[in-house]
């Protein structure tokens, strides 16, 4: 039987459909989001509208300590994916009884965006997500038959800003593991490893569009393949304070999405770019102790005019754990 049950809401600042403004005024508690850092958590408020449908409100700030304005100009599109991983779980614990101590997979994560919405303003940006949650097919297979499945919880989500300019959208689908189920994924990978290898020489910051050495993730190139591929190896740091906010036995998502875009802009150098969609797929947990392999290949333009789409990869032992498509646009 799945977990996510919509009849089992729990207490929260629901304001009933159509009644009050989201509050921009105070975060959501960090555990309903996954954080530690009260800094790191950007939902403000949220709201139910319908069976299966919500409102959140998330601030996003104009200097984020990591998520940190792209060339001075942009908000980063991550933003928009950290808000709908932040309101995915918020959202799972609160209306569909989600437990504390459930460990959440991410599966897929889809964002795209309208760099025009994304310009920084002269405040934080105050970010309304009208979010709907998909129905799990194999738990309604599963009511159907009698038989157990595993829980789904996919959500789907609009962001506007401020006077309703339509900002993106997103997708997000994470396995809902209890900790029983989650020990006999991770077998003797369960909690953080005893020892990590040393970090790889860092690419230049610039490389991949960052000022602090701290927050690049990619090594030095380990090898450079044809059509203008790169491969790097992935720099895991579980003492850096916003990828690794708490404690944990694998690498995260977000981690990956970063590699992913500080891959694109390293095939794009000099040339700075504002990602503007990210599809990406988590095929399997990344281990913290083996060495992780970025690959980024570009793909065919059709005109000098598109916007650039890399291919990037992740592959631990030889075996793809993630990839991700990353279309880019120069940034004038």
């Amino acid at each position: 039987m799945s977990l996510i049950q919509p009849s089992r809401a729990l207490p929260g600042p629901d304001h009933g459909p159509g009644q009050g403004e989201l509050s921009y005024l105070r975060t959501a508690p960090r555990h309903l989001v996954d954080r530690s850092a009260i800094a790191d958590v950007l939902i403000t408020d949220w709201q139910r509208t319908g069976a299966d449908t919500f409102f959140l409100g998330a601030q996003w700030p104009r200097g984020h300590a990591f998520y940190a304005p792209i060339a001075g100009a942009w908000y980063d599109p991550l933003l928009a994916a950290e808000s709908l991983r932040q309101a995915s779980l918020l959202v799972g614990q609160t209306y569909y009884g989600i437990p504390r101590g459930h460990q959440w997979v991410v599966g897929e994560l889809d964002i795209e965006v309208v760099p025009a919405a994304l310009l920084l303003g002269s405040r934080p940006a105050e970010i309304r997500l009208e979010v709907a949650r998909s129905p799990d097919p194999a738990a309604a297979a599963a009511a159907d038959t009698g038989a157990g499945a595993a829980t789904v919880m996919t959500v789907e989500a609009e962001l506007l800003r401020d006077d309703d300019a339509f900002v993106g959208a997103g997708r997000i689908s994470l396995d809902v593991l209890s900790p029983a189920a989650y020990a006999a994924l991770r077998g003797d990978r369960l909690g953080p490893p005893a020892g990590l290898p040393p970090l790889p020489e860092a690419l230049p910051p610039p490389v991949v569009g960052r000022l602090d050495v701290r927050d690049v993730v990619l090594g030095v190139p380990v090898a450079r393949s044809g059509r203008g591929g790169h491969t790097w190896q992935l720099r895991v740091d579980p003492s850096h304070p916003a990828l690794f906010d708490h404690p944990v036995d694998h690498v995260p998502a977000m981690l990956l999405l970063e590699a992913a875009r500080q891959a694109a802009q390293a095939v794009c150098a000099p040339y700075r770019v504002l990602p503007i969609e990210v599809r990406s797929a988590f095929h399997r947990p990344v281990e913290l102790d083996l060495a992780c392999h970025i690959a980024a290949t570009p793909l065919p333009q059709q005109d000098a005019a598109e916007d650039t789409a890399i291919r990037v990869t992740a592959s631990q032992d030889g075996t793809l754990v993630f990839d991700s498509l990353v279309v880019a646009a120069l940034c004038d």
